[in-house]
């Protein structure tokens, strides 16, 4: 026996040639895709046997292969390609308190909704909600009116309400303040 010749390779876990590219080669960015609702997540697994071809199936061999498939993150639904993804997700993913109020967080209403110290007061049931700002001015909010007694909505009455009417149905949204009713969302 010769030692002059260096150690074989596994061909199993060479990188794959440049001849053609398939689904399984691909790079995605994180390896996800979105795919008809579908948000796709590649799986890659060693298995034993050497790779399966169409004509002949052998999984008795000492030798492993990686092999590529995509599952759903929100329906769990597998398979061998992305684009066998056609029907929709049953399981799409319901609308964030943004998106199911319709406030876009470009609008610098809804930022400062977000971003400032706003403490929203439920008293009792009813439509009317206190809301504190920074400056330390109190504002009622009527929800089911779509009113606020602060200045910018007395003046201006911007589309989609001010910043204590989109605070208000934000924390509502999110289960953070009762609705009208008493009870609370989520």
């Amino acid at each position: 026996m010769s030692t002059d010749r260096p150690p074989e390779s596994d061909p199993h876990r060479d990188s794959p040639t440049d001849e053609y590219t398939s689904d399984r080669d691909r790079s995605y960015p994180g390896d996800v895709a979105r795919l008809n609702g579908h948000e796709l997540v590649a799986i890659d697994e060693w298995l034993p046997g050497t790779e399966p071809t169409p004509y002949e199936i052998d999984l008795t061999d000492g030798y492993e292969y990686q092999t590529r498939y995509w599952r759903c993150r929100k329906c769990g639904q597998e398979r061998n390609h992305r684009d066998e993804f056609t029907t929709p997700c049953d399981n799409p993913q319901p609308p964030t308190a943004l998106e199911a109020g319709g406030y876009s967080i470009d609008d610098p209403r809804t930022r400062r909704a977000l971003n400032e110290r706003l403490d929203v007061r439920f008293a009792t049931v009813g439509p009317l909600y206190e809301v504190e700002s920074e400056s330390g001015a109190t504002y009622e909010v009527d929800i089911e009116a779509t009113t606020c007694t602060c200045p910018d909505f007395e003046q201006r009455q911007p589309d989609n309400g001010c910043k204590h009417l989109r605070r208000v149905d934000l924390e509502i949204r999110t289960g953070l303040v009762p609705a009208p009713d008493g009870t609370f969302s989520h």
